[in-house]
């Protein structure tokens, strides 16, 4: 009857449920559990397996660069942003409401970060998310524009409810192809949301895109509906360094190159 059972599971394609089934019948005859309760531990079984694997799915498709989360955030150090404000965007709204985020600063104070832990916490609350580095995107543009496929590749991009561009302002765009971002974005507005992070402040993006009115309709766009924040501040990663070789000069302090301590805003930002 297990066996039959089990296939009966498969053949509507319950693989986990009749992977279980042996384990949750013997839990449930030990708890003396009604038919009822052994059928909602099977079924909770399936769907459990199902989320997850949905979730895995998703994180694959979101081509995060890494494992940054909000927990590990360190609002001790990069006060320009508080707890309370990061987790008031916790519920989406913003996002169902398809309105920007902003993370605008010099490099190394948290704006990658931050958009990354977005993101996680936004796939595990069931939405879709993609993540591209604002060189990746360039590139992927002029690659399907050459190819005859972008439209195909932006319908299927928007089917995203959450795009990441990261580091806007890093590398030159070739201003031949600013107009393919002008059509990203205006594709996106008010129909996805984009958390966006720059070390360019808006007065900068004319002569980054090399074109004045281009910058505008794109600031205009993204700025519509958006909250934008300037993290100010020293470096994460200059801090990072700084206190290793502090350490390193307090345990061999006869060594050549010893550490005076120095206020980090003293020191130049990464």
């Amino acid at each position: 009857m297990i066996s039959k059972l089990q296939k009966s599971l498969t053949d509507i394609r319950c693989s986990h449920a009749a992977r279980a089934l042996e384990e949750i019948l013997h839990q449930s005859n030990a708890n003396d559990d009604s038919n009822a309760e052994f059928l909602v531990k099977l079924l909770d079984c399936e769907i459990y397996h199902r989320n997850q694997n949905r979730l895995k799915l998703q994180y694959r498709r979101a081509f995060l660069p890494c494992d940054k989360d909000l927990e590990s955030f360190d609002f001790s150090f990069q006060t320009s942003i508080s707890k309370r404000q990061v987790n008031s965007w916790l519920d989406f709204i913003w996002l169902d409401n398809r309105e920007n985020k902003l993370l605008l600063g010099p490099s190394g104070v948290g704006k990658t970060h931050l958009a990354i832990g977005l993101a996680r916490k936004a796939l595990l609350k069931g939405y879709k998310v993609r993540y591209f580095s604002m060189d990746e995107l360039v590139d992927e543009m002029i690659l399907k524009e050459a190819e005859g496929t972008w439209k195909d590749w932006l319908k299927k991009l928007l089917k995203h409810d959450l795009i990441i561009l990261d580091e806007l302002g890093y590398l030159p765009i070739d201003h031949r192809y600013t107009h393919l971002f002008f059509q990203f974005i205006n594709s996106c507005y008010e129909y996805r949301s984009i958390v966006l992070t720059s070390n360019k402040m808006p007065n900068q993006w004319g002569r980054y895109f090399g074109d004045e009115s281009a910058a505008m309709a794109i600031l205009d766009r993204l700025m519509h509906h958006a909250e934008v924040i300037v993290l100010n501040g020293d470096s994460y990663r200059l801090k990072d360094k700084l206190d290793t070789l502090r350490q390193a000069s307090e345990k061999f302090p006869d060594s050549s190159f010893p550490l005076r301590s120095k206020k980090l805003s003293d020191s130049q930002q990464s």
